[in-house]
């Protein structure tokens, strides 16, 4: 088969197209005909070594994490999947497999593709979505009439967190450049702050959740421009972050509405899968995609992600 493989970390010329022997679904797995695989930022984190601390790499290794496509065959003790259906799924990071023309993912990693969104949208879904789900619902537990503020909302997470907060009864405001203020309102936000004119940190707006999406502004600046009891989120890790959440923990064993540090690794959980389907399927949340790729251009995929400031995501079509 077709398959973007790396053999060891480095930059984005070490991507490249070869053949690879076709994988074979052990028990609880999907084969999966890939139509489409989105590129997100944990790609190309990994693809650099980034993330060789907590994810030990075999090489070669297939990267890419999400996929949307029809079911090709299943293994043992498959019952929610026959071939033909058509999924969205997530491909463990740690096997890899996501960049191919076929890939292997668990059972408990795939919903059914919303009947209203395009292979392309909805390989989109498991990595960015579902983090932007699980932050709000999970780590912030907003609650309808809630305020939530979202950082980089045109990016990848951030597009989709607007819409997902807005779906949950929040009132949203986002931060973007100024070619994105329309974009972003367009999803729904009530305000939109042009990061390049103001910021959000300086002025008297305070949220229950602030979800830093791009991982632009640390607990420590966001910390005032939180309710009491207010959650801040990020999807990036550090030696601050680490130390913030210890401390709030701490604090909230005896101070019952302390502001709270939160560090989301997004759970393979295809029901939430299906929850952004099913938004989708109502016309709550569509997921935009800027820029496809074929299969054999990764490498120019992986360089425009770099860059930042990409509306939405990029796929790569197999």
């Amino acid at each position: 088969m077709r398959a973007i493989v790396i053999d060891g970390y480095g930059g984005a010329d070490r991507l490249r197209l070869d053949e690879r022997p076709e994988p074979v679904p052990g028990p609880g797995e999907l084969l999966v005909d890939v139509r489409a695989a989105s590129v997100n930022p944990v790609d190309w984190k990994i693809r650099q070594g980034d993330l060789k601390l907590i994810l030990h790499l075999g090489f070669p290794y297939i990267p890419g994490g999400d996929i949307a496509g029809e079911v090709a065959a299943v293994g043992p003790g498959v019952t929610r999947f026959r071939p033909g259906d058509a999924v969205a799924a997530f491909v463990d990071l740690k096997r890899g497999g996501g960049y191919a023309s076929r890939a292997v993912v668990n059972e408990s990693a795939a919903a059914a593709k919303p009947d209203s969104l395009s292979f392309a949208q909805a390989a989109c879904l498991p990595i960015a979505g579902c983090t932007a789900l699980q932050a709000l619902r999970d780590h912030g537990r907003l609650l309808e009439g809630d305020s939530a503020l979202v950082t980089g909302g045109a990016g990848g997470v951030g597009h989709f967190a607007v819409q997902v907060a807005v779906a949950m009864g929040a009132t949203v405001t986002s931060t973007c450049g100024p070619s994105n203020v329309e974009f972003v309102r367009s999803l729904g936000a009530e305000r939109v702050i042009d990061y390049t004119r103001e910021d959000f940190t300086r002025l008297s707006d305070r949220y229950h959740v602030i979800l830093d999406a791009v991982a632009a502004s640390s607990f420590a600046a966001c910390r005032g421009s939180l309710n009491p009891g207010g959650t801040y989120i990020t999807t990036l890790p550090g030696p601050g972050m680490l130390f913030w959440s210890a401390v709030q923990t701490a604090v909230g064993l005896v101070v019952p509405r302390a502001r709270r540090a939160r560090f989301l690794w997004v759970k393979t959980e295809a029901a939430d899968i299906a929850t952004l389907g099913r938004l989708a399927d109502d016309g709550r949340v569509t997921p935009t995609v800027s820029h496809t790729f074929p299969l054999d251009q990764a490498a120019e995929a992986h360089r425009l992600s770099e860059q930042g400031h990409v509306r939405g995501k990029i796929v790569l079509e197999a």
